[in-house]
């Protein structure tokens, strides 16, 4: 493949990825959240700080709150404001879309980002099949619609580990330039990207035997002056708070369900099990192929390490919010399907890659446009029962659920719904809460990630209502019940 070939390849994998985005991003209202996501990047631009929520970097919340720069918001309860916000695009959901369309920015860095690791460790065919793969994953398809920061620490991983690639093989001071550009880049994007690359870079060195100290001490100098930059020039204590603030939130923990039982402290299997149910199966087949080949043969060991101490790390995290924390392995994994896909094309095994690469085509196109809650086949008739939050209900139904409401004449609605959403602005008809322990006769809507979690903690929760009764199934993750 020529380097004009491989760049139109990757042109094209980026430009329909963002297409199958695009068409996705006024069908979901706000999920959980990017309300907060949105107004800490607007308060960035408009009063130069950044107190709203310091866990994450400012840098992708600012491209995200670009378009709505110019809105004046008053008053001082921050859910209105955060509806003011959007609605000065003209229209509430006209606001949360033109926030999304930052995101697709990163996705196609995300994209060069893989292309650009793999090109180096296994040439351009392999590099364009692992730009491929990571575009077809329904998790980044679903993180890449959203105004969140996901995608953005993933693009952030994969840059810098390309970076470092290029550099730890020749690191002269052009290339130092370069690295510290991309850490920067990177830091700037996820609080959870040093540890992610520290492991990356930290393997390389370690296998490659050599340690180029001088110029890693300027090129970790340079990307801190990038962060130092970014939060206003003599305020880098506040990237370290928020470091620190994201660690405390992890010792502290979250309630989340997984399996049947609600936790504050998560658990180990989390990740595992969420990687194996919300990677298509053809996919996930390349990526164990490729590390058991790699195994055998003895090749790609940094890669093959940096895969085991990522997935180590996410197992020892209490956070157990959603496959969106660990979206970052999916650019080595990516890398080791495509170099299963090549070796197995030289091989009497050849024959299996169109079947797998049309499958893993079909259950991407398939997914649309709810790639959040999509599982494969492991996950069974209910995935809401494995995992839930960011993995399958985050809020993302309700402009369905008003549509039903007009659709059926529904002019008044109890409702426990998942989310931050502001139902006025999107036209929901008057809501009352639900009693989850009794009711009177009308319309009920409630989240599964609502539901599930109160009956896990307390059986009799939710019962009178859910209990001998149908309901209408509402999107994905919403239940519509009459009573």
């Amino acid at each position: 493949m020529s380097r004009v070939q491989f760049a139109a390849a990757l042109a094209v994998i980026a430009l329909v990825t963002v297409v199958r985005i695009w068409v996705t991003l006024p069908v979901f209202s706000p999920t959980y959240d990017e309300p907060l996501h949105v107004a800490s990047g607007f308060q960035y631009l408009t009063e130069h700080r950044y107190t709203n929520d310091r866990s994450h970097p400012p840098l992708a919340r600012i491209v995200f709150a670009l378009p709505l720069r110019h809105a004046q918001l008053t008053g001082t309860d921050g859910f209105d404001r955060a509806g003011q916000m959007f609605e000065s695009a003209g229209d509430y959901m006209r606001g949360v879309v033109v926030s999304r369309r930052g995101n697709l920015l990163f996705v196609v860095l995300a994209i060069i980002g893989v292309a650009s690791w793999t090109v180096q460790l296994m040439g351009r065919v392999a590099a364009a099949i692992a730009a491929a793969i990571f575009a077809l994953l329904p998790p980044v398809l679903a993180h890449g619609g959203l105004a969140t920061t996901d995608v953005a620490g993933t693009a952030g991983f994969a840059l810098a580990m390309a970076a470092f690639q290029w550099w730890f093989a020749t690191p002269n001071w052009s290339r130092t330039v370069l690295l510290a550009l991309a850490v920067g880049f990177g830091l700037v994007t996820k609080m959870s990207f040093p540890m992610f690359f520290a492991i990356g870079a930290v393997t390389i060195m370690v296998l490659g035997k050599k340690w180029p100290v001088v110029k890693g001490i300027v090129a970790i100098v340079g990307a801190f002056v990038v962060v130092d930059a970014v939060y206003f020039f003599g305020k880098l204590a506040l990237y370290f708070k928020g470091f620190r603030d994201l660690m405390a939130q992890n010792l502290a923990g979250f309630d989340s369900y997984f399996l049947g039982h609600v936790t504050s402290m998560g658990s180990w299997a989390y990740f595992p099990v969420l990687l194996a149910i919300k990677t298509p199966l053809a996919a996930l087949l390349l990526m164990i192929a490729g590390i058991v080949i790699a195994l055998r043969t003895k090749q790609h060991r940094a890669l093959t390490i940096i895969v085991a101490a990522l997935l180590a790390l996410v197992m020892m995290s209490s956070i157990n919010r959603g496959i969106r924390h660990v979206l970052p392995i999916y650019v080595p994994l990516t890398m080791f399907a495509a170099f299963a896909a090549t070796t197995l094309w030289t091989t009497r095994a050849k024959w299996a890659l169109p079947a797998l690469g049309a499958w893993l085509v079909v259950n991407s196109a398939l997914a649309h446009p709810d790639y959040l809650p999509w599982a494969n086949a492991l996950a069974g008739r209910h995935p809401e029962r494995v995992a839930l939050d960011s993995n399958f209900d985050w809020g993302q139904d309700a402009l369905r659920l008003r549509d039903e409401c007009r659709r059926r004449g529904i002019t008044g609605l109890h409702a426990a719904l998942f989310g931050t959403v502001d139902m006025r602005r999107i036209g929901m008809p008057p809501v009352e809460p639900i009693d989850d322990m009794r009711g009177a006769p009308g319309w009920y809507a409630i989240s599964e990630s609502i539901v599930i979690p109160a009956q896990a903690r307390n059986r009799a929760a939710y019962r009178w209502l859910t209990d001998g009764r149908d309901f209408i199934r509402v999107g994905k993750t919403i239940r519509l019940y009459r009573v």
